[in-house]
């Protein structure tokens, strides 16, 4: 029996596929659009699906491209390259609206208008590259293939820059597993972190910063991995740099979380401080990307979580902003959550991980009946799961924006506004 077959694809999926149907049997392709027929090898078969990678395409889709990456097809870091950005888009709204309808039972007749990147390209100013020898790049779609790549045209530019040095440095040290990059803008300043299976002598990586990185390359980490852990072993240089927001200035160190899209920062801000609050209560809170905006238009503003790298970082930042109506606490969410019972909260902002707020949480908000909930998601699915059960204990979903932080990937992040009935 062939494996390869003829599609009519009829929607896209989270996580970059295609769906088709053919005798009843449900089929992911991958790099096809709606609308197009497809000739797709079948690469996986499931006992509920099959997953396919498109071939050939018959029938064209108008919003197909050329992909601007030549790993593309190679690599797994993106999944729409192929397809037109505005059509991009669209299609991670169809998204946003079928999670919320299907998973949430929630029904918007639209969206609020999509924030769209500033650049389709060069945006990111974090990412993790793969290693294995000398070999240097990401891992295949599904797969813990390494494609070894030149350059990663979503990245910045400098980042881009850096990649030659970075892959001297493989050489130079052979136990390396990952290289995580993380790029300030304003400052121009780059922070490495190097995963290694064992110890790297100290005085060799700080010969190797010295003499084979670049001078914008200000502080290295050593760190080991456990699970999906990090743990440092040491660090040489500054563990920190400086990153300008608009009118904030950022102190980001290694360990602390940042906003991955820099063309994106003002704009992002903007949708979470849409007007003045009195006493906020803000939940993965990290180095206080929203809660030192919130300040300035807030009575109070009390953030946590349970990052202590990050949590140092957002009360340095508070201090050198001027913010004083501000504190941030190390503590989980429910823990907060707990803390805070009985509280009069105006305003309750959750940016949580993929994996949404837990059932613990859902109750102890529901308990304490905040007026109002901003919930920035980035994963459909969860912040469907969570609102659902938000609306069911007394809440009106008021509104849902996309904001599009990963153009050229699937995935999906997005702005519900929610309000106490």
């Amino acid at each position: 029996m062939s494996s390869l077959f003829k599609l009519s694809i009829n929607k896209m999926v989270y996580g970059g596929y295609s769906l088709a149907e053919r005798r009843g049997k449900k089929f992911l392709v991958r790099y096809a659009i709606p609308g197009e027929i497809v000739l797709a090898e079948v690469i996986n078969e499931k006992k509920d699906y099959v997953e396919a990678v498109t071939r050939e395409v018959s029938v064209r889709s108008p919003f197909r491209k050329d992909p601007p990456c030549k790993y593309y097809y190679y690599c797994g870091g993106c999944q729409l390259q192929h397809i037109e950005y505005e059509k991009q888009v669209k299609l991670k709204e169809d998204i946003l609206l079928e999670s919320l309808s299907r998973i949430g039972k929630l029904e918007i007749e639209r969206l609020d208008d999509s924030i769209r990147s500033k650049e389709e390209l060069n945006y990111r100013i974090k990412v993790q590259f793969k290693v294995e020898g000398d070999n240097f790049g990401f891992f295949a779609w599904g797969t813990k293939n390494l494609i070894s790549i030149n350059e990663c045209p979503i990245s910045h530019p400098a980042i881009n820059q850096t990649i030659p040095a970075l892959k001297e440095l493989c050489k130079k040290m052979h136990d390396l597993q990952e290289i995580h990059v993380f790029y300030s803008p304003s400052e121009d300043e780059i922070l490495l972190k190097l995963i290694t299976a064992t110890f790297f002598d100290k005085d060799k990586l700080r010969s190797l910063k010295q003499f084979l990185l670049p001078s914008r390359v200000v502080g290295i980490g050593n760190y080991s991995k456990l699970g999906d852990k990090l743990i440092e072993r040491y660090h040489i240089g500054r563990n920190f740099t400086y990153v300008q927001v608009g009118k904030y200035k950022y102190r980001v160190s290694n360990d602390s979380f940042f906003q991955v899209n820099h063309t994106l920062w003002e704009e992002f801000i903007k949708s979470v401080v849409k007007e003045s609050y009195g006493r906020v209560l803000e939940l993965y809170c990290g180095a206080g990307f929203f809660s030192i905006p919130l300040s300035e238009n807030s009575s109070f503003v009390l953030a946590s979580d349970t990052n202590p790298s990050a949590i140092k970082d957002a009360d340095y930042s508070a201090k050198i902003n001027g913010r004083h109506n501000v504190v941030f606490s190390h503590e989980s969410a429910y823990r907060a959550l707990k803390n805070h019972a009985g509280e009069i909260i105006d305003l309750l902002l959750l940016d949580p991980p993929r994996t949404g707020i837990t059932t613990d949480e859902i109750r102890l908000i529901l308990q304490n009946k905040p007026k109002r909930i901003l919930y920035v998601s980035c994963n459909p699915a969860t912040a469907a799961r969570d609102i659902k059960a938000l609306v069911s204990g007394s809440y009106c979903l008021k509104s849902v924006k996309l904001i599009d932080n990963f153009p050229q990937t699937y995935h999906i992040e997005s702005i519900s506004e929610l309000e106490a009935t």
